[in-house]
């Protein structure tokens, strides 16, 4: 009975990791997030941004899809949570074009985080806030 019983408990703490919800998710920075930008409350963009963490970088894309735009430079800041984002690409005129996304992750035990800050394209300054879903 006692061995029944041990199995049972080695079974039931086996999986309660599974179900647990201090089971850990990952690099805080990995995953799609969405939200928009724009140099002000009346213009706004839809924007996509997909991030992952390789173990000793990070790695991402805005707006993947055929028109992806990778990025160049992703730097995340552990102590205080700021990010650091560089990207080129070009625009509807074949113009180069240069982001620099710079923000801070917010709630960042949640899973739904946020990230908030300062986006400028081109030359074009403005705000961002996008969260992961």
């Amino acid at each position: 009975m006692l061995a029944f019983a041990l199995i049972i408990a080695s079974m039931v703490a086996a999986a309660a990791p599974a179900s647990s919800p201090f089971v850990q998710e990952g690099h805080p920075m990995s995953g799609t997030w969405v939200g928009d930008w724009g140099p002000d409350s009346e213009e706004r963009h839809r924007v996509v941004v997909v991030m992952e963490w390789t173990g000793d970088a990070l790695v991402g894309a805005i707006n993947p899809g055929p028109d992806a735009i990778p990025m160049r430079v992703a730097t995340v800041d552990p102590t205080d949570w700021s990010v650091h984002i560089e990207a080129d690409t070009t625009d509807a005129e074949g113009r180069d074009v240069t982001y620099v996304i710079d923000g801070t992750i917010d709630d960042l035990g949640t899973y739904n985080r946020s990230i908030a800050g300062t986006w400028n394209a081109g030359g074009t300054p403005g705000d961002f806030s996008i969260t992961r879903q």
